[in-house]
């Protein structure tokens, strides 16, 4: 027996849909997942994920599954869960091209356990220096007294600035353990790359560059957004700024200053 639909069911979804049509426009390249955490933990909407993928397929607000961006690796082990922050570090670059000044290279400090972006830098050029001012800006914001006594993991990918003397020789001074993935093998760093691909996806890719400074300005204004209100699913579907608060409330311990 064929069941129709009730004519109620899309006066009832008829909110669901406006609220569905505004995220879609704002953020582009969320899936519905998210969207449903967003509007469950954020506009105390109800509804269940089954009913938000009826909504979105039958208006066409589903996202396409980019395949080719799907790893075909199978990892060898888990990727590092540190127990409490600033025991695990992970740093990763990309690049974006700006017209008239060429290519600015993109670092970022990732704090594994609240997935949260601890340093940051953007510019030319594309060697140690940018590394090196990431992490220095992240040592500084978190760790003011060093890292020696609670002891920190910095893992990075094997390319030439994270295996560089400079790098090296700054992750050496600074009492930190440098840790680099197997070659082809990004997962052993997934944290900050799925980052660097959220960031690019919301942030680098949705316009045209011209300017450097413009470029920084905006990158900062994204991480701090993304600290205060972006819900990760790793976290309870918490934003890293409450993730940390929580946990440093818990342990009576201070958060660092933003």
């Amino acid at each position: 027996m064929n069941r129709h639909p009730s004519l109620r069911v899309p006066q009832r979804n008829e909110g669901l849909l406006q609220r569905l049509r505004a995220l879609t426009a704002e953020p582009p390249f969320w899936g519905y997942r998210r969207s449903w955490a967003y509007l469950r933990l954020v506009d105390q909407l109800p509804g269940n994920k089954k009913r938000l993928v009826r909504v979105r397929r039958a208006h066409h607000l589903l996202g396409t599954p980019t395949l080719r961006l799907r790893a075909q690796r199978t990892p060898r082990r888990s990727p590092p869960k540190p127990p409490q922050p600033n025991e695990g570090w992970g740093i990763a670059m990309t690049q974006v091209l700006v017209e008239g000044g060429g290519w600015s290279y993109i670092l970022v400090v990732l704090d594994w356990y609240p997935k949260r972006s601890v340093g940051s830098h953007a510019g030319l050029p594309g060697k140690a220096q940018p590394w090196l001012a990431a992490l220095a800006m992240a040592v500084n914001q978190q760790c003011p007294t060093g890292v020696r006594g609670p002891g920190l993991a910095l893992m990075s990918d094997n390319g030439g600035q994270p295996t560089s003397t400079a790098f090296m020789r700054a992750c050496g001074s600074l009492g930190s353990q440098q840790a680099l993935t197997r070659e082809n093998t990004p997962k052993g760093n997934a944290d900050p790359e799925r980052v660097r691909r959220t960031r690019k996806a919301e942030c680098l890719g949705l316009q045209a560059w011209t300017c450097s400074f413009t470029l920084a300005r905006v990158l900062k204004t994204w991480l701090d957004d993304d600290h205060e209100h972006s819900l990760h699913s790793a976290l309870g579907y918490k934003p890293p700024r409450q993730f940390e608060r929580d946990y440093h409330l818990s342990h009576g311990t201070q958060l660092p200053a933003a």
